[in-house]
């Protein structure tokens, strides 16, 4: 059977939506913290993704959310306590395996301690052998000795390997993913087009170098007129002897182990097990940082800090702001202006604004003139932590309709705001 295999995670990683379950993102799995939920959502994408023809999927992330300048991982993340992170990527990948799609796990050895994206340059991790192993192997070394694939990411390891990604290191292959990890699955690299590697040669040299490290399947995502170069290339390094035989053997030999798991597809229409999984997430991760972050809808203003979705019937009645831009004081202005004549009372809603120094400190002005403020963070709970002068606080791990929709019901209607923030913030 082929394999067919998507990048499906769920969050702002969907490939596919329409006429799929809306999937929220892991860190909201994360601040729900319950694992029949992400079980059940394995199931459910997993369900969906076999309706499509897929068999295998790269998800679930295992990297851990460390990094407060990381926009690569973020939301994609679990969370940041290892133990918690293996927990909940196991039920999940459980669900997706119960229903008949091979989970992948990634970023093997972790993308999460650096805010370097390496789809557009090669990160560094420079952690101590000690720490990387008890942190951000720690979900790896317990799920992969039982996997069937793994990803392996454009990262240096420094302290096994300084000068090759883990996707060309055999020392990070061999050491750390087969060894310490006992991994006896297939090992696919992330993408060989991707930023990371551009100093590494050509796609077809990146891939020959990625089997000779010790990967099982080199993926090129986009250029497919690279693929069949790739394939003479990796020949030809095996003819000019820098390449043992036996390596593409083994390399295929694992493709064929996990080729015969393979599931068929079900038909298109076939009814999903839990098709209103994802709501109910994304309403259980909905998180009261600080204060009393309830308000009526008809005496509230949203401000809105880079998030442009709607926000659901629970907003009706609320006034939008003049759109604001931190960076120009006179837009400020305006924006204190207009709060100051409506009355009502300030709902800002941020995206990311601990990575923007403007945005805080417009977001101090605000709040200085208008104390009861309540201050939305749509993603990674970091703005809140970078915002320790605000007396409200909320978040809910995704700025799209099923995030935002939950947490106006939890502003704007009294709905539940029990989340568990999966992350550790400083405190103010």
């Amino acid at each position: 059977m082929p394999l067919i295999a998507i990048d499906q995670e769920g969050g702002r990683v969907a490939r596919l939506r329409e006429g799929l379950a809306p999937m929220p993102s892991m860190m909201a799995v994360g601040a729900a913290d319950d694992l029949d939920l992400a079980r059940r959502l394995g199931e459910q994408m997993a369900h969906d993704l076999r309706r499509i023809g897929a068999n295998l999927d790269f998800a679930p992330v295992l990297d851990l959310a460390i990094d407060r300048g990381s926009t690569v991982i973020g939301t994609r993340a679990f969370g940041d306590n290892p133990e918690r992170v293996a927990d909940l990527a196991g039920a999940f990948a459980s669900g997706m395996g119960r229903r008949g799609i091979v989970p992948t796990f990634k970023h093997f050895p972790g993308h999460g301690s650096t805010a370097v994206d390496s789809h557009v340059s090669l990160p560094t991790i420079s952690l101590p052998t000690t720490l990387l192993h008890v942190r951000d192997l720690g979900p790896f070394c317990d799920l992969l000795p039982h996997a069937r694939a793994a990803m392996v990411a454009h990262v240096v390891v420094e302290s096994v390997d300084a000068e090759h990604p883990a996707t060309l290191s055999e020392a990070v292959m061999k050491s750390l993913l087969r060894e310490s990890c006992s991994f006896n699955g297939v090992a696919f690299t992330d993408d060989l087009e991707m930023g990371a590697l551009a100093r590494f040669g050509t796609i077809p040299q990146r891939a020959a170098a990625a089997i000779r490290a010790g990967a099982d399947c080199a993926l090129i995502c986009e250029r497919l007129e690279d693929a069949l170069p790739a394939a003479r290339e990796i020949a030809a390094t095996i003819a000019r002897g820098e390449m043992r035989e036996w390596r593409l053997r083994e390399a295929g030999m694992r493709m064929r182990m996990l080729r015969a798991t393979l599931s068929a597809p079900i038909a298109l229409e076939a009814p999903g097990p839990f098709p209103d999984v994802g709501a109910t997430i994304a309403a259980r991760a909905v998180t009261r940082v600080r204060g009393t972050p309830r308000a009526r809808a008809d005496e509230s203003a949203l401000v809105r800090f880079g998030v442009a979705g709607d926000l659901g019937p629970a907003a009706l009645g609320a006034l939008e702001a003049p759109a604001l831009h931190p960076e120009d004081p006179g837009s400020v202005e305006r924006v204190l202006d207009a709060l100051a004549s409506s009355g009502r009372r300030p709902v800002l809603l941020s995206y990311r604004t601990h990575l923007d120094a403007a945005a805080r400190s417009a977001i101090r002005l605000i709040v200085e003139r208008f104390p009861e403020s309540i201050f939305v963070s749509t993603m990674e709970p970091f703005d809140i932590e970078a915002v320790p002068f605000v007396e409200h606080a909320i978040c809910c791990y995704g700025d799209d309709a099923l995030h935002l929709h939950a947490c106006a019901a939890a502003i704007f209607s009294g709905a539940p705001t029990n989340g568990k923030l999966p992350v550790s913030l400083a405190r103010g």
